[in-house]
């Protein structure tokens, strides 16, 4: 934990931009909580139908942790003689994992109501619950997605902005779907991109740093 820390430290993203940043999405977040939520579910619950609405649900399955979960696994039993890529694997079957994890006891204790319980004008949180209805919040595909490609940013900066712009629509989905509200999404984003992001500076840049890696640029 100690080394993980003074990592954090020497990160060049972790810094005062990147607690901005994350503090602007927390307060949106709030007032999307009291202002913006009901009303974005309910628009695309009664407007997102038909082919749009199929391939909303498609692009949504990008953000299953369990693909990447059983993707790099796999990938790193076959892979030989390439340290950076299963270096870069491991990251993202680290992240996924540590930020799932993080995110499922968030669900448990938070226990949200999901946004199609608004038909039974239930809204906000139960606390200490269990159940598809009340785990709303935070996000796990959000989370999944935003560890993932932000990962992927970091592995491959050349392109990290495609790779940001697909973890952010993935995420976005969710909301479309009337499967979560967007405060859900924005702090599992938050979880999901942090942990890439710390998680990063310990298993490749430390790694490299000890082994003298060639890094794609």
């Amino acid at each position: 934990m100690k080394r993980v820390l003074e990592l954090m430290k020497e990160s060049p993203y972790i810094n005062g931009k990147l607690y901005l940043l994350y503090l602007a999405a927390a307060i949106l977040g709030v007032i999307s909580y009291n202002y913006f939520d009901r009303e974005l579910a309910l628009y695309f619950y009664a407007n997102l139908t038909g082919v749009k609405e199929q391939i909303v649900e498609a692009l949504t399955r990008a953000g299953e942790s369990g693909y990447y979960l059983i993707g790099t696994i796999v990938l790193l039993l076959v892979i030989r003689n390439k340290p950076f890529i299963k270096r870069g694997l491991i990251l993202i079957l680290a992240s996924v994992a540590a930020s799932g994890l993080i995110t499922n006891i968030l669900k448990v204790i938070f226990a949200r109501y999901r946004p199609r319980m608004l038909r039974e004008d239930l809204y906000g949180f139960n606390w200490f619950d269990f159940g598809y209805a009340v785990n709303s919040f935070p996000s796990g595909h959000a989370t999944t997605a935003l560890s993932v490609y932000v990962a992927l940013a970091l592995l491959l900066p050349k392109y990290r902005y495609l790779f940001l712009l697909i973890g952010i629509i993935i995420a976005f989905t969710r909301v479309m779907l009337s499967l979560h509200f967007l405060s859900d999404i924005l702090v599992g984003g938050i979880i999901g991109s942090f942990i890439s992001i710390v998680l990063y500076q310990y298993i490749i840049v430390d790694w490299k740093n000890q082994q003298n890696a060639p890094e794609p640029k």
